[in-house]
């Protein structure tokens, strides 16, 4: 499968990217059981690809994607960049939304001990 964009040479996307997407049925979601860790939906090596290829099609936006990783709330951190100028343009999460998330863990550490 080929995604053509218009005006732009050589803009197939690489069919190792490219992820079918289930969608499930309303009510039919799946649930970890209890005690039991979700494991990784995709190898490290994929999404290093797919960042990768991300990065490559900003480029001709004049744009950079960085990614990144806030080991502090344990997420993926992208900023959207203008490559000329190098401000940030976006954020996501948000810069406030990770510190109300990294403020909530604290408050449930301070809570609770363990994890069950």
């Amino acid at each position: 499968m080929d995604i053509k964009v218009p005006g732009i040479t050589g803009s197939s996307v690489p069919p190792e990217l490219l992820v079918a997407r289930h969608e499930p049925l309303p009510g039919t979601e799946a649930r970890p059981a209890v005690g039991q860790e979700s494991q990784a939906a995709y190898s490290r090596q994929s999404l290093e690809r797919s960042a990768q290829f991300l990065e490559q099609t900003f480029r001709l936006f004049n744009k950079r994607l960085q990614f990144s990783v806030n080991e502090e709330i344990d997420r993926v951190v992208v900023k959207v960049v203008d490559a000329a100028t190098d401000k940030v343009i976006k954020e996501i999460p948000p810069e406030e939304m990770q510190r109300l998330i990294a403020r909530i863990k604290e408050t449930i550490g301070l809570l609770f001990d363990e994890k069950i």
